[in-house]
């Protein structure tokens, strides 16, 4: 039982879009992030564009599966829908039936399987939204978390956590585009949501994504997430580590108290 679950500092690392077609800049996101010594999450995707299967390519599986073998579970895989985007338009996990939601749910933990990578028990939509029909899906599929823009669902516990916007720099597919976001999530981060003459609690998310951030980006959320640990002494957690909090510190409205902020899509 958490005694003062108000006054957790808690934050979810999550790197987006991971598939071998990006592999080059994806490595090189872990890399930054196992210097960090935290825990953090890969969100697979395991048949990126319907191009690049993750179980064609076991030069990329097996550097993942080692990856998540050797940091004695600091690194978790999370699922990011079946294709992420076919032809400019992101995977909808919005409006299918539910049949449809759990069988193209399902094609991607074959897939994982097929390349012998752990089974995922959280699941991350590509476009941030989620039916109810997709939470029936993921239920019967055993899911036991799912992730949006704003809510974690515990599924299996039939419960909904509403939460701060997450802090992403990818809002248009393209790292160009993007870039727009360099500045106004370091205004964001240093002059909104951490600029307090005090301390700050709750749940932190940021969301990284190395085929369409801007390159400038991994410094900028590197440095971010040595603020969180160094100047306000957050703890790095997975998905998983939050099933095991009996009550976890992420109730409603409880996440920047101090501040009136907007948010970052």
């Amino acid at each position: 039982m958490l005694a003062c679950r108000d006054r957790l500092k808690l934050a979810i690392i999550t790197v987006h879009d991971v598939n071998p077609s990006h592999s080059e800049k994806i490595i090189k996101t872990l890399d930054e992030l196992n210097r960090l010594k935290i825990k953090y999450s890969l969100s697979i995707v395991p048949y990126y564009s319907k191009k690049y299967s993750v179980n064609d390519d076991p030069n990329f599986s097996n550097q993942i599966s080692s990856l998540l073998n050797s940091t004695n579970g600091n690194v978790e895989l999370t699922l990011h829908g079946l294709y992420h985007q076919v032809d400019g338009e992101l995977d909808d996990f919005d409006t299918h039936t539910k049949e449809e939601e759990k069988n193209e749910i399902q094609q991607g933990l074959d897939i994982l399987s097929s390349a012998n990578l752990p089974r995922p028990l959280t699941f991350i939509p590509p476009a941030w939204h989620l039916s109810r029909q997709a939470i029936e899906a993921l239920k019967e599929l055993d899911f036991s978390i799912s992730e949006s823009m704003t809510e974690l669902d515990f599924i299996q516990k039939g419960k909904k956590y509403l939460l701060h916007p997450v802090m992403n720099w990818d809002q248009q597919g393209d790292k160009e585009k993007n870039k727009q976001t360099l500045k106004q999530n370091k205004q964001m981060f240093y002059d909104r949501l951490f600029n307090i003459n005090g301390e700050t609690y709750g749940l932190f998310r940021i969301a990284i994504h190395p085929p369409h951030d801007p390159d400038e980006a991994l410094a900028d959320q590197i440095e971010m997430i040595r603020y969180l640990r160094d100047n306000e002494s957050y703890r790095f957690t997975t998905y998983s580590d939050l099933l095991a909090l009996e009550d976890p510190p992420i109730r409603k409205q409880l996440y920047y108290p101090t501040t009136n902020s907007r948010g970052i899509y």
